[in-house]
């Protein structure tokens, strides 16, 4: 048996079903209550939990029928950025140019014969 997650998806009313529940059931139980302890779920992003559990539940039957599940795990990703917005970049555009260099060479992937900081072109 799975163990089990903390009463912060209660709020969903489900009943969990860990006999027989899917690997991919599981995978989305754990991200949703992951996303929960960071930001409670309620409202309208209960829903739209509840909708994720029902789309791994159908994406694993779909797998085992052999069916085409490619919309449904596009819709499943797009609801889960919904729930867990990715981080957006910040504008750096008013960096000073020291530190500009500084995040640009720090970005870049160090290779044989690079620059380093005794041989760094100045800008």
């Amino acid at each position: 048996m799975p163990e089990t997650t903390p009463d912060i998806l209660a709020g969903l009313d489900i009943a969990p079903d860990y006999f027989g529940e899917s690997p991919e059931e599981s995978a989305v139980r754990k991200s949703l209550a992951e996303i929960a302890e960071k930001n409670p779920l309620t409202g309208s992003r209960i829903a739209l939990a509840r909708m994720c559990l029902s789309l791994a539940k159908n994406i694993a039957k779909g797998n085992e029928k052999g069916r085409a599940v490619a919309n449904e795990v596009a819709t499943l990703s797009q609801l889960m950025d919904q729930l867990d917005p990715p981080v957006v970049d910040a504008d750096t555009s008013d960096l000073p140019p020291e530190l500009r260099r500084i995040a640009d060479a720090l970005a870049t992937a160090p290779r044989p014969g690079g620059p380093t900081a005794s041989n760094a072109p100045e800008s």
